[in-house]
């Protein structure tokens, strides 16, 4: 086990973060962040919109996968930073 931690990556135009330590796993799962954040899924969600407003968001409930990025790389780091820091700070473990 080790902590979690976001990495950081653009693919077409859009700059995204996860963990992709162990993706077979399910590290890279979008409710990992909304634990470290020690939120709901739906209070993540409403915090990642008002706090770090992704240029893109997008939910799809067939198969509970919810997708953000942004244009820019400095906006995506402010989140990804915090987001570390968190995850070190209450011992995330995935």
């Amino acid at each position: 086990m080790a902590v979690w931690k976001a990495v950081e990556w653009e693919s077409a135009g859009l700059w995204h973060c996860n963990d992709t330590s162990n993706l077979v796993n399910g590290s890279s799962n979008w409710v990992h962040q909304a634990r470290i954040w020690q939120l709901s899924p739906a209070a993540f969600i409403e915090f990642l919109i008002k706090e770090y407003k992704p240029d893109y968001i997008s939910y799809r409930l067939d198969k509970n996968i919810l997708l953000f990025s942004w244009k820019n790389q400095i906006d995506m780091r402010k989140y990804k930073n915090k987001l570390n820091a968190q995850a070190r700070k209450v011992n995330y473990q995935i």
